[in-house]
């Protein structure tokens, strides 16, 4: 009897709860948690942020399957686009790399423009 108790309990529990997805996003040259990371689940169009740890934690992942993509997206780090599996495969543990900013493309010609600023002539 207890055990058929048990039984109803963990399946109203994972019913009620569904599934749950987390995981913690560090920088991959420091190894510093990075808050502020925007994870977003294309299939069930969900999206949470990562806290000041790193860590992100989507209470209802329901309906997510292995092949769904998930991104990761900060300004300031490249985007990363990954499969449930592959996320999986990586222990939940999500390492973003630094946007590396071209400064030889630039269409900077040398000039300095000011803008929004204007001269005013007084009279006396």
């Amino acid at each position: 009897m207890k055990s058929f108790i048990v039984i109803i309990c963990l399946v109203f529990t994972s019913t009620f709860y569904g599934q749950r997805l987390y995981g913690t996003i560090t920088d991959l040259k420091t190894e510093e948690p990075i808050a502020g990371v925007n994870v977003f689940i294309k299939s069930i169009k969900k999206g949470v942020t990562s806290k000041n740890n790193g860590v992100f934690y989507f209470e209802q992942a329901n309906g997510v399957k292995q092949e769904d993509t998930i991104l990761f997206n900060m300004v300031g780090y490249q985007t990363l686009s990954l499969t449930l599996r592959e996320y999986q495969s990586q222990n939940n543990e999500i390492k973003l790399s630094q946007e590396k900013i071209n400064t030889k493309n630039s269409s900077s010609s040398g000039k300095i423009i000011t803008l929004g600023a204007s001269s005013h002539k007084t009279s006396k």
